[in-house]
This record gives structure tokens, sequence and C-alpha cells, in this order.
């Protein structure tokens, strides 16, 4: 579980995490029927936590007591997932799958920004022409040049939580590297995730006791094995390997992924001008990262 991978078998991976990410925003949908978000994240978490670290002592029980240290390299990782899949699960109350995983997306032109905010990195000014670009996109996604725009408070939530994706993904590449074992760092990441998550579990008016229909339970189930176990294993593991520049560029394919998988269990669909908008936001944020390849290469 810690083997360093070659180039080409990260990208294989990242396109199979994108799959699973991009299901993602429909198994929260489904998640969302008999729970509430603060439900579906503890169990999520709970669930991701306990089947990762029980696997893992079974599959290398050496390794899952040698690994332990990867709890500090975690912590950050992990207290901003939680505050990235906070806002994020809030706003797919009330937006579409297809619509949260495209303005997600946007976290791709928010990190160069990040990045020179944090670290004084230099931001080429094609970034800022891209940006606006992907602005128009995200209007004619949510229709505000019609007369009756397509706009909720979801939406913004999820905007919200596009911010923290590009915070939490400048933490993994820088931590990452340092990581031992890839998936008892996701672990413990699901860990500390949780731990935030449970004073908002705590605080709920009603909590509901794990009942619920089969649907909502497959939901939690995928979250926690497909999403919070494999995708995030597979996004550390590929980030000891690819930069984080070009690691992203297969985070992208969860929109197109979320998109069908909306279409063909959600019957989600977009108007023609939303359909553009979001081919805008997918072309923008893939020049982002080329621009951002391009400047590092010089």
């Amino acid at each position: 579980m810690n083997k360093q991978i070659s180039n080409n078998q990260a990208a294989i991976e990242l396109l199979f995490a994108g799959g699973l990410w991009g299901f993602g925003f429909l198994a929260t949908k489904w998640a969302l029927i008999d729970f509430s978000v603060a439900d579906v994240l503890f169990y999520r978490y709970l669930l991701a936590f306990f089947l990762g670290e029980v696997s893992l002592f079974f599959y290398d029980r050496k390794l899952f007591f040698e690994s332990f240290s990867e709890w500090r390299l975690a912590l950050w990782p992990g207290v901003l997932l939680a505050m990235l899949m906070i806002p994020q699960t809030i706003g797919l109350q009330t937006t579409t799958a297809t619509k949260s995983a495209f303005i997600t997306t946007l976290y791709v032109l928010i990190l160069p920004f990040l990045n020179q905010f944090f670290f004084r990195a230099k931001v080429d000014i094609k970034f800022y022409g891209l940006a606006f670009i992907a602005l128009i996109g995200t209007m004619f996604l949510l229709n505000i040049f019609s007369e009756s725009p397509d706009v909720n408070t979801g939406d913004w939530w999820t905007l919200g939580s596009s911010v923290v994706a590009a915070l939490q993904i400048i933490a993994v590449g820088i931590l990452a590297p340092r990581s031992k074992s890839p998936f008892r760092f996701n672990s413990f990441q699901n860990f500390w995730t949780l731990i935030c998550i449970v004073p908002l579990f705590l605080m709920q008016e009603k909590i509901s006791i794990p009942s619920g229909s089969f649907l909502s339970w497959y939901g939690i189930l995928q979250l926690a094995i497909g999403s919070s176990i494999i995708a995030f294993t597979v996004q550390v593991r590929a980030q000891k390997t690819l930069s984080a520049e070009t690691a992203s560029q297969f985070f992208l394919l969860e929109s197109p992924f979320a998109f069908m998988f909306g279409y063909l269990f959600l019957n989600e669909t977009l108007a023609p001008l939303q359909l553009m908008g979001a081919v805008v936001i997918l072309i923008t944020t893939y020049l982002t990262l080329k621009v951002e390849q391009t400047s590092h290469s010089k």
C-alpha cells in the first residue's frame, strides 16, 4: 500500500477516481433522501475510517503498527476536507448533482490565486482572462442571462466549497510526498474529518438512528468506500508521483462523470446554454492547468 507508482499508472488510477467522485455527487443525493447533512457526513466518515483501519490491519499488520505517524501529516488535509464537504453536502440539498460538480470544478481556477496569496507565487496574467471566461461560463450554467435564472442557495454553498477544495489540494500536494503510506494517510485524513463533523452531528435537534431506505444507505456506503477510501487514497498516492497541476487535469473528469450519472439515474438535464456554460468551464479549467504547467517549465 506504500509502493511508488509510475506516471501512467497514476494517470489510469486518477481516471478511475474521477468516475468515483462523479458518482459521489449522485450518491450524496440518494443519501440525503433519508438523512440530514450531518448524518450523511458522520456515517460516511465513520465507516470510511473504521473500514479503512480494519482492512489495513488484516492486509498489512506490520504497516498498520508502523504508520501511526501519518496522523500528523493528515491533520490539516482532514480539517480542510471537512470544511469542503460540509458546504458541498449542504449545497446538494437544493442544487443538482450536475451543477454541483461543474461549480466545484472551479477550484482549478481558484488554486493559482491562493498559491499567490499564501506562497507569493507569481500568477500569469493569462489566469485573469481565463478566470473571467470561466465566470461567464458559470453564469450560463446558472441561466443568469435568462428571465428565470437557475440560481439557489445550494449553488452558493457549492461555490464556497470549491475555494476550500483548492486549499485541500494544495495541502495534500505539500504533505503527500512525505507520506510513507498513502492509504494510512487517507485513513487518518478521514479520521480528522470525522472529528470535525462530530460536533455538527451532536448539535442536531434530532439525531437519526441508523435507519433509512436501502437507496440512502447505498449512497452512504458508496461515499465511504468509493469516494472516501478508494478515490482519496488514489489522490494521495498519485500526488506522490504527479505534480498537483497534472493530477488536477484528471480531477476535472468528475464533472462529466457526474453529468452522465445525473442524466442516467436522476433524469437531470441541462438546457443548451447551460450545457455551453459547462463546456466553457471545463475548457477554461483545462487551459488553466496547461498555462500553469508552461509557466513552471520555464
